[in-house]
């Protein structure tokens, strides 16, 4: 009976720990006015589409040929197809990538409790509670950024925005093909507008 209770515990777990996986906070915006249902093609704004938000460092020059990918593999998977020219296609895109150094302190109060013999509380054993001492703890973190913006060609304005955030981990770093993927999913999620 244990073992039961643990398996189906562990199996809760991995499914909770599956779905929160890729901890990118993703927020979408669009035009209410606008119909999305005639869209069948897409294109990107540029042939460098990718702008480069606040950042500290310079951005990898791999990163937008992995982000234009992972784009173009969810739009079509949506049933959108890659048009030739900005001009031809119903919708056109660009994306901003960005980070920034964080730092987090948090300051909790403490308390202690000694005990004292002497003057100058009492003579004798006693208790002796100390107050208002502080741990303070400093964490330094990178929160990564990526916005994805689509144009209207025929009318020529935006009409929808995705972003997507998150404190990058060293995990995130070292299979970046994986975190932009995940990134480029919560962002297109939301898109077409429901």
């Amino acid at each position: 009976m244990t073992t039961l209770f643990r398996s189906g515990a562990a199996l809760m777990l991995a499914a909770m720990l599956g779905a929160c996986a890729t901890g990118f906070k993703a927020t979408h915006d669009h035009d209410s006015g606008h119909d999305f249902s005639g869209y069948q093609t897409f294109a990107w704004i540029s042939e460098n589409p990718m702008k480069v938000g606040p950042t500290i460092q310079a951005p990898n020059p791999l990163l937008q040929p992995r982000i234009m990918n992972a784009v173009e593999d969810a739009l079509r998977a949506k049933g959108y197809q890659l048009a030739d020219k900005a001009e031809s296609a119903d919708f056109v895109l660009s994306f901003t990538v960005g980070s920034r150094e964080k730092i987090d302190v948090q300051s909790y109060p403490t308390m202690s409790m000694g005990y004292s013999m002497g003057y100058p509380s009492h003579w004798g054993w006693g208790a002796a509670y100390h107050c208002c001492a502080s741990d303070t703890q400093v964490r330094q973190y990178t929160k990564g950024i990526l916005a994805i913006d689509v144009f209207d060609v025929k009318e020529r304005r935006p009409v929808w925005h995705g972003s997507a955030s998150k404190t990058i981990s060293e995990k995130d770093r070292k299979d970046i093909e994986t975190t932009v993927r995940a990134a480029v999913d919560a962002i297109l999620g939301g898109f077409p507008p429901s």
